[in-house]
């Protein structure tokens, strides 16, 4: 077990769980000390102790052998749309689901074939003059996109080869992380407690740090240039520039389920693309707060349900594999393997849908 043991793979089962060093020691009755030191490689684990840990954590001897490790947003590797005031713990434990999606999809993929019908385009922004709405509309137009709405953000993005998982995060300060390690594809993971229109936007966002920052530094713009990608991606201005000619709030509950975003969306980019002032957007913006629409917007956009991941386990289900099989492919145990995996991610829910009225 010694000459096998990845301490990375103890680092991510604790932060998966939730857990800090402390919690683990308590729960576990092993020394804190002792577990720093099997984190930090410098002491040797027995047996026995790797034992109660695997236990303790809830994960198989075999997820603590394998090879890999962890990334996170300070490497670079892993982006997020998130605020400030999400907690470090909870941050950690999105990050190590993230990191064991994505060992995950490439334990499977090693034995199936995968060809998606697109790839991400990877944009240096300065080519574009920093034009983020010119790299929106070079993406859509590698993928085809016709002019108007995405009809399916999820879709979309499955077809250019990301994997997206939707998992509740505990907490609504965090929509969504994203992490591309290749050769394994981009995996995305989003929460399932944001509503539909929160949900694309959010996707729309990933989108833009894969096109954008991959294999980047962090740095302070990141952020901006994401969101104003997924403005443009979603919203192309030139598309929707006779739309938003007259701002209103009757008006923008009309274009909500036909451009599937938010209202607030909608006048932001009223505003980023000319058509209203900053007054006007301000006074909008009240409107909003007064109807309490901040929060809770009317006509709830149906949520859209990731697929990939079905595909390439029913893939796995014709070849006679089980649940069980699965979850030791991916070395995790059944209960985590369903949950994590194969469960339905969003609840059923009623769904308005307003037809749309004449412009």
């Amino acid at each position: 077990m010694n000459a096998s043991f990845n301490a990375e793979m103890l680092i991510l089962a604790r932060e998966v769980r939730g857990m800090t060093q402390t919690e683990l020691a308590e729960r576990s009755s092993i020394d804190q000390g002792r577990i720093s030191r099997y984190e930090g490689g410098i002491k040797r684990i027995p047996l026995d102790e790797m034992q109660v840990l695997a236990k303790t954590l809830e994960f198989p001897m075999s997820f603590f052998a394998r090879d890999g490790k962890r990334l996170a947003a300070e490497t670079g590797d892993v982006f997020h749309r998130k605020r400030r005031s999400l907690s470090a713990v909870q941050q950690k434990q999105i990050d190590g689901l993230l990191n064991l999606y994505r060992m995950g999809v490439a334990d499977l993929l090693n034995q199936i074939e995968f060809d998606p019908l697109y790839t991400i385009p990877q944009c240096n922004l300065a080519e574009f003059d920093s034009n983020v709405d010119d790299v929106a509309a070079a993406v859509r137009a590698k993928w085809r996109i016709p002019s108007g709405p995405i009809n399916n953000m999820i879709a979309q993005l499955e077809e250019a080869s990301c994997f997206v998982f939707a998992h509740d995060f505990g907490t609504d300060l965090i929509d969504e992380a994203v992490q591309w390690i290749e050769p394994t594809p981009p995996i995305i993971l989003v929460n399932t407690r944001s509503p539909g229109d929160r949900l694309r936007f959010s996707l729309a966002h990933a989108l833009g740090h894969l096109v954008l920052h991959h294999n980047q530094l962090p740095h302070p713009q990141i952020e901006e240039e994401a969101d104003k990608f997924a403005a443009a991606f979603l919203m192309p201005a030139e598309d929707i520039r006779p739309e938003l000619t007259t701002v209103t709030i009757s008006h923008l509950l009309n274009l909500k389920p036909y451009w599937k975003v938010s209202m607030q969306a909608l006048i932001v980019r009223a505003k980023d693309i000319g058509e209203i002032s900053e007054r006007q957007y301000n006074s909008l913006f009240q409107m909003l707060s007064k109807y309490g629409y901040r929060k809770n917007e009317p006509f709830s956009l149906p949520t859209e349900i990731p697929q990939s991941i079905t595909d390439l386990l029913n893939e796995y289900r014709k070849l006679g594999y089980s649940n069980a099989e699965l979850a030791d492919l991916v070395k995790v145990n059944v209960h985590d393997f369903e949950a994590w995996f194969q469960s339905d991610p969003f609840p059923i829910r009623l769904v308005q849908k307003p037809k749309r009225s004449a412009i």
